[in-house]
């Protein structure tokens, strides 16, 4: 199996992952996060914490067994340079861009009902069930988070 071809954002079939493991483990690291802010305007819109950056595993994936296995199982589907969880913070918005990869793939850990995933007219929200999505980053789009919790999600995506 490979990753589906997508427009702009598909749910992988046959693919569910325990999102209540994939967040213990996540727990286990939360401290270590970076932050981020947007581009232009300085504001704080995300915390990220590299798992794989440029082909170099961290040391942290030694302490996430669970993880580990799943990061495998997705590069069967298709080789990342970079393994990412991101944590958009509540009433915040991503700035219009689009990445240099073409696809890249996200597993919701934790997620609200303000949180979308935005291109030019169409908004979709990924719920956290287990379910493994590939997008499309290669076109113009945006995120926002305007629920009031952060949002979570362990992300692969080539840099």
């Amino acid at each position: 199996m490979s990753l589906p071809p997508t427009l702009f954002i598909d749910r992988i079939p046959n693919l569910h992952y325990d999102v209540i493991k994939l967040v213990t483990e996540y727990r286990t690291i939360e401290d270590r996060m970076e932050e981020v802010t947007n581009h232009g305007n300085n504001t704080l819109v995300q915390r990220k914490l590299h798992l794989i950056k440029d082909n170099i595993r961290s040391d942290i994936l030694n302490t996430l067994t669970y993880t580990c296995q799943i990061i495998e199982q997705i590069f069967e589907l298709q080789t990342f340079n970079s393994v990412n969880y991101r944590l958009v913070l509540p009433n915040t918005c991503y700035n219009w861009h689009f990445d240099t990869g073409n696809s890249c793939v996200h597993i919701p850990l934790i997620t609200n009902l303000g949180c979308r995933f935005v291109y030019d007219t169409k908004a979709f929200f990924m719920p956290s069930d287990g379910s493994v999505y590939v997008v499309n980053n290669s076109i113009h789009h945006s995120f926002m988070n305007a629920g009031p919790e952060p949002r979570l999600h362990l992300t692969f995506e080539n840099l």
